[in-house]
């Protein structure tokens, strides 16, 4: 890879990176599901199936963002 895309890359994987860290500061899911969880305004169902979606969710987005790193790191070769 010429030095170009490499330096394209390297700026896409910091755009990448900020990106995260706001899309992740932002997300304050854990502490409103808990919040919801102990309101009582759920059904048991409802609080079991809410905290199941958010279990998969994490595990999604982890692999989601492991992957993306991966890439970088690859075309990067750091």
């Amino acid at each position: 890879m010429d030095e170009a895309s490499q330096e394209i890359l390297r700026f896409w994987k910091t755009q990448w990176e900020d990106y995260m860290k706001s899309l992740l500061a932002m997300q304050k899911g854990d502490a409103i599901l808990a919040m919801i969880q102990k309101s009582g305004v759920l059904q048991e169902g409802s609080q079991k199936m809410g905290k199941e979606w958010a279990d998969k969710y994490k595990v999604i987005w982890k692999t989601y963002l492991d992957m993306v790193e991966d890439h970088f790191k690859k075309e990067l070769k750091m």
